[in-house]
């Protein structure tokens, strides 16, 4: 009998238990913060409106209270001066203490916004659609300030030698991304879901102020450039060892218009559009057919586009290098104009 009833007890806690776990997952799920998250994160729902990560709740309106009779202000007595130790100074009444608070203005302008990040965030992943373009940009959000030393949020940083040394600032009425290098080897990584096929067009804009000394993407050894736009086509079951990559690249001292296999790795294929110092300091904006590319580099279509990333090294020279990057987009190609001569009346 004690048995029974233990296992009765057993079964019954764990079926409580049960219970209790599918409720607070329910609940879990179906608030809208963590809705939008999940649908963020596995392509969302075609037809469901997009609920905001961070929406704030309902505020439930209070009554006005009635305005109360002004009450005239009592006459202010005289007060007699006190003596003041030598050098004393009165403090200015419209001017606050150093040591009482600042007001909100004042500290909105000390003291950076807090974020509005919170861990159930997910950075929107520019993918194809109904439109003209796909935009990557550096910044889905303005930073309260600039410059804005760090990475945001839609990107990820990888060091492969040294430290990174990434910025948002403000260049020429734009909102660019720095990157610098000094003997040190990063990128910069944004999810992007998109056929190239529909959007071949990519467009971008950089400017090169410093370059690797010595680099060239024909060596191994000097395998440095302070300009690099890589496209990353994802192949599975393993996308880090078996993508295919196209790189645009500023070189040092390679021509423009060279094509080569990356000394690095056999499945990137590197395009150099720009070479040397003589557009050095100046923007430059550069405009790729990315579907052509990779039929002529690899002999075959190319697969939905998964990544792109942007990349500066010096570490191979041992020199330093910076670059500036502006916001990217996939555009659609324009419309072939006919060739057929226009009938008219003779």
């Amino acid at each position: 009998m004690k048995r029974r009833r233990r296992r009765r007890s057993s079964r019954v806690g764990i079926a409580l238990a049960a219970g209790i776990a599918v409720t607070i997952v329910a609940l879990f799920v179906a608030s809208p913060r963590h809705r939008a998250y999940y649908s963020r994160l596995f392509g969302g729902v075609r037809g469901a409106p997009e609920v905001p990560a961070t929406a704030p709740p309902p505020v439930a309106l209070r009554p006005v209270p009635a305005p109360t009779p002004a009450v005239p202000p009592r006459p202010v007595q005289p007060v007699p001066a006190s003596p003041r130790p030598p050098g004393y100074a009165l403090p200015i009444p419209s001017e606050p203490s150093r040591s009482a608070a600042p007001p909100p203005a004042e500290l909105k302008q000390k003291i950076p916004p807090p974020s509005t990040q919170s861990s159930l965030m997910v950075a929107k992943v520019p993918r194809g659609g109904p439109g003209e373009q796909v935009a990557v940009k550096i910044v889905d959000e303005i930073p309260a300030r600039l410059p804005f030393a760090g990475v945001p949020l839609a990107w990820e940083l990888k060091e492969f030698a040294g430290r990174a040394q990434v910025d948002v600032v403000m260049d020429e009425d734009r909102i660019v991304f720095r990157l610098a290098s000094e003997r040190s080897s990063y990128a910069l990584y944004r999810d992007v879901v998109l056929d190239v096929k529909e959007f071949p067009l990519l467009t971008w804009s950089w400017k090169v102020t410093k370059l690797p000394a010595g680099g060239d993407i024909r060596e191994r050894t000097t395998d440095d450039q302070a300009g690099q736009v890589y496209v990353i086509f994802p192949r599975w079951p393993f996308p880090r060892i078996n993508s295919d990559v196209i790189g645009y690249i500023w070189d040092s001292r390679a021509p423009a218009g060279l094509r080569v296999a990356s000394p690095q790795a056999t499945n990137v294929k590197l395009v150099v559009l720009q070479s040397g110092s003589l557009r050095l300091g100046q923007w430059v904006r550069e405009e790729r057919n990315v579907y052509q590319d990779y039929v002529e580099l690899f002999g075959k279509e190319p697969p939905r586009v998964g990544q792109i990333a942007i990349m500066i090294d010096s570490n191979d020279t041992r020199s330093q290098a910076e670059v500036f990057v502006d916001d990217l987009a996939f555009r659609r190609a324009p419309p072939q104009a006919s060739s057929a001569a226009p009938q008219g009346a003779r």
